[in-house]
């Protein structure tokens, strides 16, 4: 499955954010994301760009806290998030109605981490994870759960320490 585009758009009557994908070959997925369902999935998204950074910097790795908010900004400046999302699927291999997620899992694949988005029951979807796809992930979700109103402070990664200054000491 090669992804053409995805979105994700607020449903206040819902109280759920819908994220759809389509595909270059002309099929769409619906899926349901919870607010519960989000709180899960973000600290897994931040893990697995810091495990991506570690496994693609390994001699700059002590330096993934600072360098991935900095990748972020230049991924998401490349990113089109002007197109219109296409409205012509074709087939919906998990049929036109959203899936409600309710688990995460992540697997190892041979190109990398494997994110699976689960329901409780039946189908969901697999995506193979590069910086690129995570960066874009995170940008959409960040931005509709603020339009959500859900009051959910995202920290991109773990914030860095802040080193403490040696306090000056008065010899006499």
């Amino acid at each position: 499955m090669q992804i053409h585009q995805f979105n994700m758009q607020f449903h206040p009557e819902q109280d759920r954010i819908i994220f759809r994908l389509n595909t270059t070959n002309h099929e769409e997925f619906r899926f349901y994301m919870t607010r519960r369902f989000i709180k899960l999935l973000w600290p897994v998204l931040m893990q697995l760009l810091e495990k991506d950074y570690k496994r693609r910097e390994p001699e700059r790795s002590h330096l993934a806290n600072v360098i991935l908010p900095f990748e972020h900004q230049e991924v998401v400046s490349k990113a089109d998030f002007h197109q219109p999302f296409a409205e012509q699927a074709m087939t919906f291999p998990l049929g036109e109605d959203a899936v409600l997620l309710s688990r995460i899992q992540v697997k190892q694949g041979a190109q990398g981490d494997i994110l699976c988005l689960l329901p409780t029951d039946g189908s969901g979807i697999e995506f193979g994870m590069t910086p690129q796809f995570i960066h874009t992930f995170c940008k959409l979700l960040h931005d509709v759960v603020s339009r959500a109103e859900w009051d959910m402070d995202f920290v991109f990664v773990k914030q860095v320490e802040t080193m403490q200054q040696p306090q000056s000491r008065v010899l006499h």
